[in-house]
């Protein structure tokens, strides 16, 4: 059997065998990945409703893809990078996204 659950959840589907076995663990790994699949398919199908009817505009969409891009890029490059662990670098990346953004916002 391919397992694409193992390479998209890495460690998470290995805690996901462990606590269900490996045939649940499997099905369970994959129907994770399935649904979060056919979920972003779903959010891209209907982005136009979304962002008409939501009250938001590309403006905010933007704002908050930029703030999560910047903070995933943070963080692969304090694990990565500076080796520093897992926990303490999404606190420094989260942490340092923000106050850049606060300065962008206020000091413009």
């Amino acid at each position: 059997m391919v397992d694409i659950a193992s390479l998209v959840l890495a460690g998470f589907q290995d805690s996901i065998e462990s606590a269900f076995g490996p045939s649940l663990g499997w099905v369970i790994g994959h129907a994770i990945v399935l649904f979060f699949t056919l979920s972003i398919i779903w959010i891209i199908q209907n982005r136009d409703h979304i962002v008409n009817k939501s009250g938001w505009g590309y403006p905010n969409l933007i704002d908050i893809s930029v703030i999560t891009l910047l903070t995933v890029t943070q963080y692969l490059v304090f694990v990565n990078l500076l080796n520093f662990p897992s926990t303490a670098s999404w606190g420094l990346a989260i942490f340092s996204t923000m106050a850049l953004r606060w300065h962008i916002l206020v000091l413009e």
